[in-house]
């Protein structure tokens, strides 16, 4: 009995575990959909992305213009900063992981024989770990590619788990789904076009003013809240208007709220309310067209297929280019007061 008892406080205490961080990773995901351009997200969002994983160090690398090396900001004063730069080989970490395109999860970077297992000419530079004084240990590294295209776009390098043990599974599927969010990102803010955040189709609206959402953006990361809580209680920002802002931004119209919307129990039958607060997403209909889904992040849903793997037997549909599919996302952006936004996407296989 104690033995049963015993195995069931784990699980509790496993799915807690996986709920809070759930909830951490879809805040970071928020920041880094807020942020103007790639530097900001390297130099911006690294301590949230440090706290989420509770790690010591982050480096994030953006692919160079000329495709040879990763490329990033490394910040040396108040308000200087400078690029680092490693090339594409299997002589550094990050750069094998940026060639071979793949996460590597390691528990002593100076442990010579863990680094030969991956490849033979692999080895850590550990002269400025000697320069400074510090020592890096683990280190979980994943390449950022482009989804469908497998395109390198970066790499993310987290350093040293500050509980001295090396990254679990967890933080493995964690730093996944990290990638794919800074992938999107990435590739959206270098497209050369006015839109930058998911946000600034409140300004083309004239909603409100860029300086507006400037100061509702630095009040946000003061208060440490969700810069849609302070858009709708600060600045009186209409709930409908950020919806059809991030309507726009992810290309998918906007569904409003309704407290008067029929729960389909065929479809909520075998989710369990734990497994929908860690992940985030709810089945709410089967339409001829496919699987209609509710969920926090049309990206994240469209590019880890997690619904088509839940609902393999839903009826199959097509999107606007005839790609074939079977889901659709209704999507909640967080708002304050626990009230969410809606928003429709159609989600490829």
């Amino acid at each position: 009995m104690s033995a049963v008892l015993s195995h069931q406080a784990t699980t509790q205490t496993d799915v807690a575990a996986r709920l809070a961080f759930q909830k951490q990773l879809q805040a970071v995901t928020n920041k880094i959909h807020a942020t103007n351009n790639i530097d900001e997200i390297m130099l911006e969002v690294s301590a949230d992305i440090c706290a989420l994983f509770n790690a010591d160090r982050l480096t994030i690398y953006s692919v160079g213009e000329d495709r040879q090396a990763i490329v990033s900001k490394v910040k040396t004063g108040l308000n200087s900063f400078k690029d680092l730069k490693l090339p594409i080989a299997e002589h550094s970490i990050a750069g094998y992981v940026a060639l071979a395109k793949r996460t590597v999860n390691l528990k002593d970077v100076y442990d010579d024989g863990e680094l030969r297992a991956l490849n033979a000419n692999l080895r850590f530079l550990q002269e400025v770990d000697k320069r400074t004084g510090y020592r890096t240990k683990q280190m979980l590294v994943a390449p950022i590619v482009e989804p469908g295209t497998s395109e390198l776009i970066g790499v993310i390098q987290i350093i040293n788990n500050k509980t001295g043990v090396p990254f679990g599974g967890l933080a493995e599927e964690g730093v996944h789904e990290l990638a794919q969010t800074l992938a999107i990102a990435f590739k959206q803010r270098q497209k050369p076009q006015l839109v930058k955040t998911k946000y600034d189709y409140l300004i083309a609206d004239a909603v409100l003013s860029a300086g507006e959402f400037e100061l509702a953006s630095r009040q946000a990361r003061k208060k440490a809240i969700d810069v849609e809580q302070v858009l709708t209680d600060e600045f009186q920002v209409k709930i409908p208007a950020i919806g059809a802002a991030l309507s726009k931004f992810f290309s998918v119209p906007y569904e409003p709220y309704k407290p008067e919307r029929i729960k389909p129990t065929e479809l909520l039958k075998n989710l369990k309310r734990e497994y929908v607060e860690a992940n985030q997403w709810l089945a709410i209909d089967d339409t001829r067209e496919g699987l209609v889904v509710l969920c926090l992040d049309p990206e994240r849903i469209r590019s880890s297929r997690i619904a088509s793997n839940v609902f393999p037997k839903s009826r199959q549909g097509h999107d606007a280019e005839g790609v074939q599919g079977n889901d659709q996302s209704v999507l909640w952006p967080g708002i304050g007061h626990g009230q969410r936004q809606h928003r429709r996407a159609a989600v490829g296989p």
